[in-house]
């Protein structure tokens, strides 16, 4: 009998535990546990801190530990799944659980699954993107797009070539690590990590070395489309009224090609793609981030990106293309024939174009959705003449042209008609202005006679309406004989022309510095100004290497055209300054195309270039 009463006392106590133990699941959310082994000075107040849970609800499952905690004790850590309310409307319930490996960040982390990083911030509570060894966070199978250009995933040089679910670390080397236990931190071949990182095969694995890692998500699906789409998040609140502008990136990426050399690459080789192909991946990721400041100002936009290869036939592939054909904007193409049928689809389509291509200005004529973001070579020569006219001072100017060269004689012919011309008349001053004409002369004749054309008052101005580096290298050393002949090594001489005088290697930069050497230039990126750091910094966040100026080209045309032809409401000012370029469209005649107009003069003075501010 007192078995029998002990029997049921049992069960009825076990009934009432169960009881209980529901009525208290039902008020818990669900609880998953891992286990902490204490190390030597780790806290209660840490550990619960490391670990995102309330240090009660820590004591609730490891009363022991209010006693204090010794090295190696075991500690028993909730893991509560829990959906954002913020983020109710995309969580899927399935939930992994990450556990952070040493050396790995947040963005590694993201990475990894293709979740972004926001949201892995709010499924785990984080303020900060502080992370420890082994703390444990819930990674929500809330895949994100890959290619995503708001908040890529990436940070390295992004580009077409990167299948849709890969993805890439920066792994930094670390005190005694190898390649063999790199290999195996990210479980994959040695050949992987060599494949990638050609510099191992030169200089060795080095401390603070940083290594790119390619992954594969996990759980991601393949796209199978043959374009490479880029979607930005759409605002609610947009300035076009939820109208989503298409913008087509059409380039020369040759990914093709530029797999093949990298698959086909041989060990302990350097091999690199195709310069043009570069230059379009550096376009590109300056074209990604242009659209991500305009989508931060509400615009609605969507790029999808065309490989044109070096085959004209691609192109016109791509003019039958259904999604090319809703575009609201064409940024490309980069060889002349290619441009050629792209404009003409562009004027029938009253779809604006734009051309990174130094495009000669006659192909703006009668093409009036074309726009030219480099001023040309005749824009220049005008605006050189109008600075020179209106300086105060009083010169000696002798216009020296390439007889050989018709572009060297149209330039200043353009020079000469502006600054005779009597409507561009001297700030300040109603003296009159002699007239200059070309001299046109040949490199390897004797200039001998030129010096009866300069001054011993006036500061003898030489304009070179040039190019090319034979006649400028033959120019200037003729000048440089001027300047030490017995008539004239008092005389001052100044030299004026295009950048290439700048750029020229075979002068030496004591004679430049020396002639107090000045030309014009469509533009040089200040890389000591606050929007050349601010890109930078925001280059380097999302890609993860140094920007070009293929880069800075990439981000002005975008935001130059968009402010010209879809411009925010709030915003009527069509003057852009840029990166590389300070931009101001206007029509080169009615019914055509528009050229930027602005250009830059910069001087060399005490062997530092600097720019000369306009008026």
């Amino acid at each position: 009998m007192g078995i029998k009463n002990l029997t049921y006392r049992f069960l009825s106590f076990f009934i009432a535990v169960i009881f209980v133990t529901n009525l208290i699941a039902q008020d818990k959310p669900n609880v998953k546990f891992t286990y902490h082994t204490v190390s030597k000075g780790e806290t209660s107040y840490g550990i619960a801190k490391k670990y995102q849970i309330d240090l009660n609800e820590f004591f609730n499952y490891n009363p022991s530990a209010s006693n204090g905690l010794s090295k190696g004790d075991t500690l028993k850590i909730p893991i509560k799944t829990f959906i954002n309310e913020t983020l109710d409307n995309e969580i899927d319930s399935s939930i992994k659980i990450h556990k952070v490996l040493p050396g790995e960040t947040l963005w590694s982390i993201a990475k990894i699954y293709g979740v972004k990083l926001p949201t892995i911030k709010a499924y785990n509570k984080l303020s900060s993107n502080e992370l420890s060894e082994s703390q444990l966070l819930l990674i929500p199978n809330i895949q994100s797009d890959t290619s995503n250009m708001v908040q890529p995933l990436f940070k390295h040089v992004d580009h077409p070539m990167l299948k849709k679910c890969d993805t890439l670390i920066i792994h930094k080397v670390k005190k005694k690590e190898t390649l063999y236990s790199i290999s195996k931190k990210y479980t994959i071949g040695l050949n992987q990590i060599i494949k990638y990182n050609s510099i191992l095969n030169e200089f060795g694995l080095k401390k603070d070395q940083e290594l790119k890692i390619i992954l594969r998500i996990k759980d991601c699906i393949e796209d199978s489309t043959e374009n490479k789409n880029d979607s930005l998040v759409f605002f609610p609140a947009s300035i076009y009224d939820q109208k989503t502008l298409r913008v087509s990136l059409v380039l020369p990426f040759c990914i093709n090609k530029s797999d093949s050399i990298i698959v086909n690459c041989p060990e302990n080789t350097n091999c690199n793609i195709d310069k043009i192909s570069e230059n379009s991946f550096q376009i590109y990721n300056g074209v990604k981030i242009a659209l991500l400041d305009l989508e931060n100002s509400g615009y609605n936009l969507e790029l999808n990106v065309f490989d044109t290869k070096y085959d004209t036939n691609t192109i016109k592939k791509i003019l039958q293309d259904t999604l090319f054909k809703s575009s609201n904007l064409i940024i490309g193409p980069l060889f002349s024939k290619n441009i050629k049928l792209m404009r003409i689809f562009s004027k029938n389509s009253h779809i604006p174009m734009i051309s990174p291509y130094n495009i000669p200005s006659q192909a703006l004529f009668n093409y009036p959705d074309l726009f030219k973001i480099q001023p040309s070579r005749s824009t220049q020569s005008k605006e050189m003449a109008k600075y020179i006219k209106n300086a105060k001072h009083e010169y000696n100017i002798l216009l020296l042209s390439d007889i050989e060269d018709n572009k060297s004689k149209v330039y200043s012919s353009i020079f000469s008609d502006v600054y005779n011309d009597s409507s561009y008349l001297i700030k300040d001053s109603l003296n009159e202005v002699d007239s200059i004409l070309p001299i046109l002369i040949k490199r390897g004749d004797d200039w001998a006679h030129l010096l009866d054309k300069l001054s011993k008052k006036k500061s003898n101005l030489i304009v070179i309406t040039s190019n090319q580096v034979p006649f400028l290298t033959y120019a200037f050393n003729q000048i440089i004989e001027f300047s030490n002949s017995q008539n004239h090594y008092k005389s001052d001489f100044e030299i004026f022309g295009f950048e290439d005088l700048y750029r020229i290697k075979t002068i030496d930069v004591v004679y430049k510095n020396k002639f107090n050497l000045h030309f014009v230039s469509k533009g040089i990126p200040d890389l000591n100004s606050i929007r050349i750091a601010e890109f930078k910094e925001k280059y380097r966040d999302f890609l993860y290497a140094e920007p070009t100026n293929y880069s800075y080209l990439g981000y002005d045309i975008v935001k130059s055209v968009f402010m010209k032809i879809y411009p925010d409401k709030s915003n009527s000012e069509s003057y852009y300054q840029g990166l590389l370029n300070d931009v101001f469209y206007n029509r080169i005649d009615l019914g055509s195309g528009s050229e930027n107009k602005l250009v830059n003069f910069y001087r060399i003075k005490d062997y530092n270039l600097i720019q000369i501010p306009q008026d």
